[in-house]
């Protein structure tokens, strides 16, 4: 019983600071939060890439593999496709997490005791309408909050938008890697094509061609290219036999 009394009379007598401290916290845990955007990395990689795309537009693919995942994602199933980007193409909204919420959890605490401390030890009001102030001041802190977040988010959208403004500007893509293909398989035709040039070629597909995301105009390139080399397979296999 002592110990409490001698909490409450702390309490009591240090109110002038213990209770300034309190609200202090109050504003600390709103700044924090509204200073924290869950879209800034993301907004970075997102700018990089239209400043990039912008500058280069026949090196699209190249600048879109350096997209966060979520829209890597996107990117693949675009290209597979060969539609438009913003056919394609959505906005990924990232919730956003509190911070400093337990150090709020314990500012409430120690105010409610103040309730006590009005009816156990001094009949003062401003006790009571401090526990009103200070959740006044949370619900106000948490609103901005919201408020912030959705302009973090509405920013966030904006960015977005004008990268697939961009990306819309510069369809159909041609992969470079496929583009290198292609110049391989050529490279390849235009010396004397024998067992071990297709077995190059055959090499040369299985480790980059094969593999990656293609549209039908690349894949007829890469058609043609092979369809040319192994022609020429054949027109050298004849002129052996005869």
């Amino acid at each position: 019983m002592d110990y409490i009394n001698t909490v409450l009379n702390f309490l009591n007598d240090y109110s002038a600071i213990i209770m300034p401290v309190l609200f202090a916290t109050v504003i600390m845990y709103g700044v924090i939060n509204w200073m924290v955007n869950p879209y800034r990395k993301q907004n970075k990689r997102l700018s990089a890439c239209y400043r990039g795309v912008c500058a280069y537009p026949d090196k699209v693919v190249k600048y879109a593999e350096k997209l966060p995942q979520d829209y890597r994602r996107q990117w693949r199933a675009c290209i597979n496709c060969g539609a438009k980007p913003s056919l394609v193409f959505e906005f990924v909204p990232k919730r956003k997490r509190l911070h400093l919420l337990w150090l709020y959890i314990i500012a409430a605490s120690i105010s409610a005791n103040y309730v006590v401390v009005f009816f156990a030890t001094a009949r003062n009001y401003t006790y009571l309408v401090f526990q009103a102030v200070l959740w006044l001041a949370f619900g106000l802190v948490t609103v901005a909050n919201r408020a912030v977040n959705r302009c973090q988010q509405a920013r966030a959208r904006k960015i977005f938008a004008k990268l697939i403004t961009q990306f819309n500007r510069c369809a159909p893509f041609k992969s470079s890697v496929v583009e290198d293909t292609v110049k391989q398989l050529q490279q390849l035709n235009r010396h004397t094509v024998n067992d071990a040039v297709i077995g190059k070629a055959s090499e040369l597909l299985r480790n980059k061609g094969l593999e990656t995301n293609r549209t039908v105009e690349e894949q007829r390139k890469i058609n043609s290219a092979l369809n040319s080399l192994l022609q020429a397979y054949s027109r050298n296999s004849l002129h052996k036999k005869a």
